[in-house]
């Protein structure tokens, strides 16, 4: 399911670092094209209980992640290892 903003606003320069910064480790750990439960669950966890500045950057993080991971999970591009 795709959520969509009817006003997004723009990221400001601390969440374009923080959404960098998530990619970075999202990247890091889907690296050798696995990823663990635990990975998983660390980086969900980390979206989902830091202090975010606006629900905005939540659903940046959300959408990054799913796009990331869920998505490649789904078709096979990325392999989850428990």
């Amino acid at each position: 399911m795709k959520i969509v903003q009817s006003h997004p606003q723009k990221p400001t320069s601390k969440e374009i670092k923080e959404l960098k910064k998530l990619k970075a480790r999202i990247d890091r750990a889907v690296a050798d094209g696995k990823i663990s439960g635990q990975e998983r669950e660390d980086i969900k966890n980390e979206i989902l209980t830091d202090g975010k500045e606006s629900a905005e950057q939540m659903y940046r993080e959300l959408e990054l992640y799913r796009t990331l991971v869920e998505q490649k999970l789904e078709i096979d591009e990325l392999e989850l290892e428990w």
